[in-house]
């Protein structure tokens, strides 16, 4: 019995290390890059160059961008106030951000839990917010690239994904009624109507479009390129916070997701990570703040609690 608990700890300790080693060697990897590619002098020239009323505009592009998404998430989760919502969602962001291998996604159960939501009722909800998250993600791709592409195509872009938007509370129907399946089949009927689906893909896509506005303000000053070519970059950053492995605090893997659509269209490596790592550094501290505010929030308001 000692033996196994032994073992048990010494597996679990290795797992846990696993997971600080992989993250630290691949931002160790970037920062090495970044460092060989743009020298120190000419970092800190680029981040100075950003002016207050930049770094304020970006921020309450940032802000609102949130108050979308926490709206999205009062709408699916109706037991949450809006303030509570928004609270949830500042503490999830930012401890996702900080912490490794996704544990940070924990956090949503645990304040959920600590404001009186079931287990069952936020993961379903949770499962729906991330999967609302990457269409509304894929949105934006679609909606970049028909914008360069001319008005029909723009119209056609929006039409398909209001039909997408639609036809979801149909696919449900796809799943097999087993299981956890089965629960999340009845949970989708039970909530997911043709409206909802529709508001959940707009408030996800009008997020994830002012975040995009929000960081394309501070990036202009350092690279020429249009808001749509930008879109994509930014798009591509933003698909490796969904992947279970990334670097420490993110560095490194968005990087590489911002760099290699601009790669793609032709820029220079030097500017396209310089850029990615302001936009990346810009995006953390923002969460930073909004994350920490809520997380005092949280363990106040529970205190207070009954």
């Amino acid at each position: 019995m000692g033996w196994q608990t032994g073992s048990n700890t010494r597996r679990s300790g290795g797992g846990l290390i696993k997971k600080l080693l992989i993250p630290s060697l691949i931002s160790l990897a970037f920062f090495y890059i970044l460092l060989k590619t743009v020298p120190l002098k000419e970092l800190k020239e680029s981040f100075s160059s950003v002016s207050l009323p930049e770094l304020s505009g970006a921020f309450l592009l940032y802000t609102l961008s949130q108050v979308a998404r926490s709206l999205r998430w009062k709408i699916i989760l109706k037991e949450l106030s809006f303030r509570d919502a928004f609270l949830i969602n500042s503490a999830n962001i930012f401890l996702n951000n900080l912490l490794p291998a996704r544990t940070g996604e924990l956090s949503w159960f645990y304040y959920a839990k600590k404001l009186g939501i079931s287990l069952r009722a936020s993961a379903w909800s949770f499962i729906l917010g991330r999967f609302y998250d990457l269409l509304g993600l894929f949105y934006l791709f679609l909606l970049s690239y028909a914008l360069l592409r001319g008005l029909p195509h723009v119209v056609a872009s929006t039409v398909l994904i209001a039909g997408v938007s639609l036809l979801i509370p149909l696919i449900r129907e796809l799943l097999p009624g087993i299981g956890k399946l089965g629960e999340l089949k009845e949970f989708l009927r039970r909530e997911l109507s043709f409206k909802l689906s529709l508001t959940l893909s707009t408030l996800s896509t009008v997020s994830f479009l002012l975040k995009a506005l929000g960081v394309y303000i501070l990036a202009l000053g350092l690279l020429k390129i249009d808001l749509l070519t930008f879109t994509f970059a930014f798009a591509g950053g933003e698909l490796t916070t969904i992947l279970p492995i990334h670097g420490f605090m993110g560095y490194g893997t968005y990087e590489a997701g911002f760099l290699l659509p601009l790669k793609g269209m032709g820029f220079e490596l030097k500017e396209g990570i310089k850029v990615g790592f302001l936009v990346h550094t810009f995006l953390l501290l923002s969460s930073a703040l909004w994350g920490v505010l809520s997380i005092w929030f949280l363990h106040t308001l529970s205190r207070k609690s009954p």
